[in-house]
């Protein structure tokens, strides 16, 4: 007697019919026929009597279908609490990032890592600056790689800042901007927008360029894949960062997109990326090794502005 022999029989009391019971055991009804039989023989007992209306447990197999059901969900904790151990015992990597570093610089740099250190289980959280902080105060995360403009600076932090990267607007090839010439910045307001996420300042510096008191935008997405899918089928103009836009390029069937007055604003606007941590906790090594490659992948990006370098402590 097996567990295999024992789904197979449970299946058969569920379903009552050795058809339906060997289709949902995704076995041929031959083999799950031979299955029930060698389980009688070792059991030296009929468990289900045949019938023209169908199959019914006999007292002995009314007995194992208890027995049964209680020795299958044994096995399946037993698994689940031996894969938990070996989870536990495998170093674990837990931290932040903003839905902008999340889709470029946190990939790329944890490809890298897990290249060189495939042991280490890495938890990832995106969500806003602001949630993020929230995650390393209480020691949910080890650290957080965010646009640290959304926050509101305060003692106690370690933050290493990243270079800048402007933001771009961006659109399909195909799209109606581009067929008449380098148009003016306010045509934008003829067109729905979206963005992942865009500084207040920089949205009503745009908004005011473009003839509206804010940038109209229609979608904010924290997912770039997604605004990605929604530009190419639509008239939607995108506003990512330009290492974004850089890669989106590459692939095809985009264009960034040229004004004849485009303003200062968006030419000088760009993001603070930084890594942060808290002051009076020791990153684990694994961290220490993640955030080395997340600062060599941020120097090989193509940068609009480079930030200072070494860390400080915010004080304010």
């Amino acid at each position: 007697m097996d567990l295999h022999q024992l789904r197979h029989f449970v299946a058969l009391a569920e379903h009552a019919n050795f058809t339906r019971a060997a289709e949902a055991s995704c076995i041929t009804q031959s083999a799950f026929s031979r299955s029930i039989q060698t389980l009688e023989q070792d059991l030296g007992c009929r468990l289900v009597e045949r019938s023209k209306r169908g199959i019914s447990l006999t007292t002995q197999g009314l007995a194992l279908q208890a027995r049964a059901r209680k020795l299958l969900a044994g096995a399946s904790s037993l698994r689940a609490e031996i894969s938990a151990l070996e989870m536990t015992a495998r170093p674990a990597l837990r931290f932040g990032a903003g839905p902008l570093p999340a889709a470029r610089l946190v990939p790329d740099a944890v490809a890298d890592f897990l290249d060189r250190h495939g042991d280490t289980r890495i938890e990832l959280r995106v969500e806003m600056p602001d949630v993020l902080k929230q995650f390393l105060n209480t020691g949910e995360i080890e650290f957080m790689v965010a646009d640290l403009r959304h926050i509101e600076a305060s003692k106690g932090y370690v933050t290493r800042p990243l270079r800048t990267r402007r933001f771009q607007l961006f659109c399909r090839q195909q799209h109606p901007l581009l067929s008449g010439g380098t148009p003016a910045f306010r045509a934008l307001a003829n067109y729905p927008l979206a963005c992942t996420t865009l500084p207040t300042e920089l949205r009503i510096l745009l908004g005011e360029r473009a003839g509206r008191r804010t940038l109209p935008v229609s979608m904010e997405c924290r997912d770039t894949d997604i605004l990605l899918r929604i530009v190419a089928r639509s008239n939607t103009i995108g506003i990512v960062t330009e290492d974004v836009v850089a890669h989106t390029l590459a692939q095809g069937g985009f264009q960034t997109l040229q004004f004849t007055d485009t303003p200062q604003a968006l030419l000088d606007g760009g993001t603070c990326f930084g890594i942060s941590y808290c002051a009076d906790r020791q990153l684990s090594s694994a961290a220490q090794r993640l955030l080395e490659s997340i600062c060599l992948f941020d120097e090989l990006s193509q940068p609009y502005r480079a930030a200072p370098l070494g860390d400080y402590c915010l004080a304010v």
